[in-house]
């Protein structure tokens, strides 16, 4: 029996690898005799071919010409058993954003516990497990030995257990719609529903219907360890190990990935679960969180994993906040107030609330925000004209002893031989001048416009500046600009 397949690309185990569309290239698994494995990329099988002498199944496959993410399964079966391995496999448009996809996540893991750090009050860079970072030789093993063996298999019992039920209301629909039994008694009207001709009946109804619990607590708990542990795997995977341990992590990942499958829960967004274990299995898992909670550190959070690649320019939005939150936490002077990023060991980046506010010993607050709604009847920002202003990251400076001032940032993934377009100086210029105060003054005092690019920034007369940034040395020149532009306005306050 292969109780952990190990499918391998082009001959090296990955996990959630990114291919170029349109590019060929070979899946491997080595099986015992008398095996058979059957792989499909969304829901496609590949043909297998074997070479001669070999007892390592293959499939040549060409990458779709169409970027995006494509679940991966693999089923293997002998005459008794049977296992199953999960993926996903993500298309990149080019070469070049494969290539910045996997910087941009890379460097985003290694930022998870310094930012962690900084949001806790450190003010020097984190290192070490008190720091917020995992301990990696701990973490490696709670993920490729026995404990995690023994998870899964509970695990796969749970997931193999009838859901709980519960009664809720579904629709509204057409009655005509509805399969389950028509019985009045479960009727509520819905508010636009009219009298069907000639009788009493609606046309359009809520139903109350007995369906599995989407909330079943053990279950939920269940789904978002394995986020934990796939997010942590991620993370391991971006630092140098031996080739046997990435070769049994991609494995647990494949097993994390299906046990996921099997649980059947999309919704996970139920807030802080308190959950009491009732069976063997969810002792089991339990058991597992609470070690885990020691080992695992901080990381982000699952959404930003699952970004399809073909959308790098998110990835790149997301990861230009980061850099920019990073440098504003580490200002002399200022100390952090209040903020939205950590959630226990999870960091996240989400709009329409302040990423966090800064106060200085005068009382002056700055406050981060991501893709705020600038409206045109605002306070104490607002748009100047009809239309509402969404710059991705806003630094908003309050001081008490003069008006209130905005740096704003636009990353715009798109250059052209290493420079921003046209197009792209002509939309910062729109929020240099639409964005103002209640009087109608403007406010915007800087707007950076940030790119992937090469090179030293430039600062035009109006206010606008071209950054070039990437992961790397080009960080610092952010940095330093942020520096710069808060003294400046905050130095009179």
């Amino acid at each position: 029996m292969v109780a952990d397949p190990v499918l391998s690309l082009d001959g090296v185990p990955v996990s959630a690898p990114v291919i170029v569309e349109r590019s060929v290239v070979e899946w491997s698994c080595p099986l015992p005799a008398g095996a058979t494995a059957r792989l499909t990329i969304d829901g496609a099988p590949l043909e297998p071919f074997l070479r001669p002498g070999e007892t390592v199944w293959r499939w040549r496959w060409q990458a779709p010409a169409v970027a995006g993410e494509y679940p991966l399964h693999l089923a293997i079966a002998g005459t008794d058993w049977h296992t199953e391995w999960r993926d996903v496999v993500r298309i990149a448009p080019s070469l070049l954003d494969a290539r910045r996809y996997a910087a941009l996540l890379s460097d985003l893991a290694r930022m998870a516990p310094t930012m962690a750090h900084a949001l806790r009050g450190g003010r020097q860079s984190a290192g070490g497990v008190a720091a917020g970072q995992p301990d990696q030789a701990a973490l490696l093993a709670l993920l490729t030995g026995p404990a995690i063996r023994r998870l899964l298999s509970a695990v796969e019992r749970l997931a193999q257990q009838p859901h709980s039920r519960r009664l809720r209301l579904d629709g509204p629909r057409e009655l005509g719609a509805w399969r389950d039994r028509l019985d009045p008694a479960r009727w509520r009207m819905a508010v636009d529903a009219a009298l069907m001709p000639g009788t009493d009946w609606p046309d359009r109804v809520w139903m109350v219907v007995d369906r599995p619990d989407l909330h079943d607590r053990g279950r939920v708990v269940t789904a978002r360890l394995l986020d934990q542990l796939l997010n942590a795997a991620q993370w391991l995977l971006m630092l140098s190990l031996p080739e046997r341990a990435r070769e049994q992590l991609v494995v647990m990942m494949g097993r994390l990935r299906s046990a996921q499958a099997a649980l059947a829960i999309a919704d996970r967004a139920l807030g802080p679960v308190a959950w009491t274990p009732r069976s063997r299995d969810e002792r089991i898992v339990y058991a597992y969180r609470r070690l885990l909670q020691r080992r695992i550190g901080v990381g982000w959070d699952r959404e930003l994993f699952t970004i399809p690649v073909r959308d790098v320019a998110r990835l790149y939005e997301i990861w230009c906040a980061a850099q920019v939150a990073l440098c504003l936490v580490s200002l002399a002077d200022w100390y952090l107030y209040e903020q939205s990023i950590l959630d226990e060991q999870v960091l996240r980046i989400e709009p329409y609330r302040p990423l966090f506010t800064l106060r200085r010993a005068d009382g002056a607050t700055l406050t981060l925000r991501y893709q705020p709604r600038y409206l045109p009847d605002g306070q104490p920002f607002r748009s100047l004209d009809d239309r509402a202003r969404v710059p991705d990251l806003a630094i908003e400076l309050i001081t008490g002893q003069q008006l209130p001032i905005l740096i704003a940032f636009d990353a715009k993934y798109r250059s052209e031989d290493g420079a921003l377009p046209a197009s792209a100086l002509d939309e910062g210029y729109s929020y240099l001048a639409g964005i103002g105060r209640s009087d109608g003054s403007r406010a915007v005092n800087a707007l950076a416009l940030l790119f992937p690019g090469h090179g030293a920034p430039i600062t035009y007369p109006s206010g606008l500046t071209a950054m070039p940034l990437l992961p790397g040395d080009q960080v610092d020149a952010l940095r330093f600009w942020l520096q710069e532009r808060v003294f400046k306005i905050t130095r009179g306050a």
